[in-house]
């Protein structure tokens, strides 16, 4: 995985990239149409290519559910614990909150002339193996100053797999009769322990 890619991975899940209820997102490739499993949650259909491990959509479905529904816990239940304390001193160190961050990346999809909006879709594909650096995508964490080298050997040695997955996402805005793409073949990395499965976000 290139550099630039990288980093627009790291920035996608610091909740700096904008997306809009308007126009498609392009940071990532588009998810070829592949054999898939579909399932419903609280409005949200799941589209997971079969073989796409089911820990992972779980662990997907309720970080999307919980920054739809605003539920700060069930946000934080997603993330790696490691990670997540690490996210959030530093999160502090740079003058802002948790919870403050987490308002923010609740409103993303905010639009305006739209009251209010909801997750209608979820795609999910696994990012090509090969083309995946695990060294570059630490060293980007480690680069903005959120992870450091004990963090990043602790979650080596706990993990049993990391992948890196792909996915895109439809909201539908109050209002409109058609959900509209807000993010599209984004990245994000999961990580699977045997205390459960998380992400990077």
């Amino acid at each position: 995985m290139k550099r630039i890619l990288i980093a627009g991975v790291l920035a996608a899940m610091l909740g700096l990239t904008a997306c809009s209820g308007t126009a498609q997102q392009s940071s990532g490739a588009e998810i070829e149409e592949t054999s898939s499993k579909e399932s419903r949650s609280e409005g949200l259909t799941i589209h997971a290519d079969e073989d796409v491990d089911s820990a992972y959509v779980e662990t997907l479905k309720t970080y999307f559910t919980a920054i739809e529904k605003k539920d700060f816990a069930a946000f934080q239940s997603a993330m790696y614990p490691p990670y997540l304390e690490s996210y959030n001193k530093y999160l502090n160190d740079n003058g802002t909150t948790p919870e403050e961050n987490f308002e923010k990346l609740c409103t993303r999809f905010d639009e305006d002339g739209y009251e209010s909006w909801t997750l209608t879709d979820l795609h999910i594909s696994y990012y090509p193996e090969e083309k995946v650096d695990l060294d570059d995508f630490f060293s980007a964490f480690k680069d903005a100053g959120i992870l450091d080298d004990k963090l990043i050997e602790q979650c080596k040695k706990e993990s049993e797999e990391i992948r890196d997955v792909q996915f895109s996402l439809y909201a539908l805005y109050a209002g409109d009769e058609d959900a509209v793409p807000v993010v599209n073949g984004n990245e994000i990395m999961m990580v699977k322990t045997k205390d459960g499965t998380y992400l990077f976000g």
